[in-house]
């Protein structure tokens, strides 16, 4: 048995695979960076980092140009979805050269990891996707799998950070304009992960989760206001009337058309 779906992303060199197969691949290398999740059934391989047994739930990674295989069970499919990541859209979205950047094991264990490879995945292959929220996501995802970084930690929220208040502020004073990760970077005076890292810690989403939400609370208001939906839209920096009905049913369950009439 085997199926595999390939789609790629409006990120150039970044493109998510799922397959269910019970083949067995003979040594192979890929020329990007691949992260995924072992969703179901189990996979032995041999990797250039050593053996390999990963099970569901596990995350499987591999570099480019690593030799690997994988063996299959016959009658006993096993079902993986990766991400993967060209040099070039490393570079674009992490800021790394792929020479400098290593993952270092082919399989790990991290809840918080597993959680943050499915949410890239998640974005990658959302039917209507932003460009914005898959780099923001793929950024998290690369850096949980690496033991030089980490994700936020959980537990109480610290007190809000000046770089984070400036952005913050920008994005309440500019919700009407195209803001993306460089421009929080150069906000902030921190890094791209930088300030994602921090500004997810201390707020608990990410600055695009965040400007998302500040969009519809505007559109809410402008709508009450009398604006009709493409005023409002336009007003509250969407990119037209269907962008801003899906944030508004995504955040509020309803659509713009209800809420007016509601």
């Amino acid at each position: 048995m085997h199926r595999s779906v390939r789609r790629s992303t409006p990120v150039p060199g970044i493109e998510v695979i799922s397959i269910i197969s019970d083949r067995t691949f003979p040594r192979h290398s890929h020329d990007e960076f691949g992260i995924g999740v072992l969703v179901d059934g189990v996979q032995e391989s041999w990797s250039g980092r050593g053996m390999v047994e990963a099970k569901a739930g596990d995350i499987i990674t591999v570099n480019p140009g690593e030799l690997h295989d994988g063996i299959g069970q016959q009658g006993r499919p096993r079902h993986w979805r990766m991400l993967f990541l060209s040099p070039g859209a490393l570079a674009h979205v992490a800021g790394y050269q792929a020479e400098a950047f290593e993952i270092e094991h082919p399989v790990l264990q991290k809840h918080q990891a597993r959680a943050a490879i499915l949410n890239a995945i998640a974005a990658a292959t959302n039917e209507h996707p932003d460009i914005d929220e898959i780099e923001e996501a793929v950024l998290l995802a690369i850096h949980a799998v690496s033991d030089r970084f980490g994700l936020p930690n959980e537990g109480d929220p610290p007190s809000r950070s000046p770089s984070v208040m400036r952005v913050l502020e920008r994005i309440e004073t500019e919700a009407d304009t195209p803001l993306s990760l460089e421009d929080y970077a150069a906000t902030s005076g921190l890094s791209r992960f930088q300030i994602l890292r921090r500004f997810a810690q201390e707020v608990g989403t990410t600055p695009h989760g965040y400007l998302v939400q500040h969009r519809v609370k505007l559109a809410r208001r402008a709508i009450a206001a009398g604006l009709t939906l493409a005023e409002a839209a336009a007003a509250c920096g969407f990119a037209d009337q269907s962008h801003m009905t899906r944030a508004f049913v995504r955040q509020i369950g309803i659509s713009p058309g209800r809420y007016r009439s509601g």
